[in-house]
């Protein structure tokens, strides 16, 4: 049977579709240029991307990749431990394994876990609702309660229908919630946020709060704004307090449209507080394809309380990461080598042998089911998210194009998973795991890892 377009995943993004997520960092020049056939991508807003092209099954499988790959691997400046496994996405043949089921910290590579669980729990269409509600329609005020609904991309303006980023805007909600409230005859009211649909502590206790600083991570709430950045910089800060970023935002729009507006400690609205409006995020898939170009942390672990929400689970942190663990195993997916601490990879804890993350890949490239779009929304070798600057030297060019893979990076850490398309149009998928690199020897790991990638891409070797 071929594999349709929607399990190849090597959709290849030009600066067009990357910029519509905002992760592109500008207009991308290969020269030479390099011939590729673009792919289909999911859009913000587009369903489960249909089986409009194929593979032929008579490419052939490549074989002796270790006399390809091992060279490679022997290179000097390489340190630490490796867990390899390359197979066949179609027919999942084994062709190259090196200590395979050896648990190694996967660094961001853990998102691929998280938006498998999203994809295959929460369902590629779902959205996620922000809405306001009316209590205490008395002589002693009017509250509207801003309900977080687990959108992290909320944007403070008008809502952006094409994009990510922004698809559901506090401007927007704010104009249609002082529509219904002149409609009601109120013009003064108390704005309070909701944020009772997660639970426990809003920051992991595995983080280092420095890299709120550092533009990592913030405190994840129900209810935020642009994934909690405070500006469009890499490496600027992220919100202390996201929750009350995103109420000042919507009381101001508020204020705007003519609505004397107080604003109140959190709280979660009370029983039978009326509704007077919504907003909705990008479906998942979209959120999804965000999470992995921007490998946004933020996002990461707001769709792992989300997908402990769906399992009947709180949607704390401490539940998060069993959730995604469970949600894999209902797929009928290896899960025997995987420890997570956190849904986002920040946390050194997290564990994951390159067994278990090849074979929910090559689960993804065999499935025509929602799962299908992971492979697609990864970042593509030289071309786009946090792969754009890679696969472009003179050691790794081949591979541009053709690579659609998620990276993983901590001080000692490296680590790629997904799938290259070989000479022969075979499609392979892999994972790569490097742990326990010596200190400042992690840019030669990648560059190494790259190289081995490139080998699998360049094969036309039968």
């Amino acid at each position: 049977m071929p594999l349709t377009a929607g399990a190849l995943a090597l959709a290849l993004v030009g600066y067009g579709t990357a910029d519509a997520f905002d992760v592109a960092p500008g207009i991308l020049t290969l020269d030479p240029p390099i011939t590729v056939q673009a792919l289909p991508q999911p859009q913000a807003d587009a369903a489960p991307a249909e089986p409009v092209s194929t593979l032929p099954e008579s490419a052939p499988i490549p074989q002796d990749l270790a006399s390809r790959i091992d060279p490679i691997l022997d290179q000097d400046g390489m340190t630490g431990g490796l867990s390899i496994d390359i197979r066949d996405a179609m027919t999942d043949e084994v062709l190259y394994t090196a200590d395979e089921n050896s648990a190694k910290t996967p660094a961001s590579v853990t998102k691929v876990l998280t938006a498998a669980a999203a994809l295959g729990t929460i369902g590629a269409d779902t959205r996620f609702r922000t809405e306001t509600r009316l209590s205490g329609q008395s002589d002693a005020g009017a509250t509207v309660h801003l309900v977080g609904g687990g959108d992290v991309l909320l944007g403070t303006g008008e809502s952006k229908p094409d994009g990510v980023m922004g698809h559901a805007g506090l401007g927007t909600l704010a104009a249609d919630t002082a529509a219904a409230l002149t409609e009601a005859g109120i013009d003064t009211v108390t704005v309070a946020a909701d944020l009772s649909r997660y639970s426990g502590p809003a920051f992991n206790p595995g983080w280092d709060r420095a890299d709120i600083g550092n533009g990592y991570i913030s405190p994840i709430e129900p209810l935020m704004t642009d994934s909690g950045l405070t500006s469009t910089q890499r490496g600027t800060p992220r919100q202390e307090d996201p929750a009350q970023v995103a109420l000042d935002a919507f009381a101001a729009a508020l204020e705007g449209h003519g609505i004397a507006v107080d604003t109140a400690e959190p709280a979660p609205a009370p029983e039978g507080a009326t509704d007077l409006a919504f907003v909705e995020s990008a479906p998942v898939a979209g959120v999804v394809r965000h999470l992995m170009l921007a490998s946004d942390n933020v996002v990461s672990e707001a769709i792992g309380r989300e997908v402990a929400l769906a399992l009947g689970r709180h949607g704390a942190a401490a539940e998060a990461p069993a959730a995604v663990i469970d949600a894999l195993a209902a797929q009928q997916l290896d899960t025997g080598s995987i420890e997570l601490s956190d849904t986002s990879g920040l946390d050194y804890a997290n564990r994951i042998s390159a067994h278990d993350l090849t074979t929910i890949l090559q689960a993804a490239a065999a499935t025509d089911g929602d799962l299908s779009l992971l492979l697609p929304s990864m970042p593509v070798g030289g071309l786009s998210g946090t792969l754009f600057d890679r696969y472009l030297d003179e050691d790794t060019r081949d591979a541009a194009g053709k690579v659609s893979a998620k990276t993983g990076t901590l001080r000692t850490v490296t680590s790629l998973a997904g799938a290259v398309l070989t000479a022969d149009g075979r499609l392979i998928v892999f994972s790569i795991l490097a742990d326990d690199l010596d200190p400042g020897t992690a840019g030669r790991a990648r560059q190494v890892v790259d190289e081995a990638v490139t080998a699998i891409a360049d094969c036309g070797c039968p």
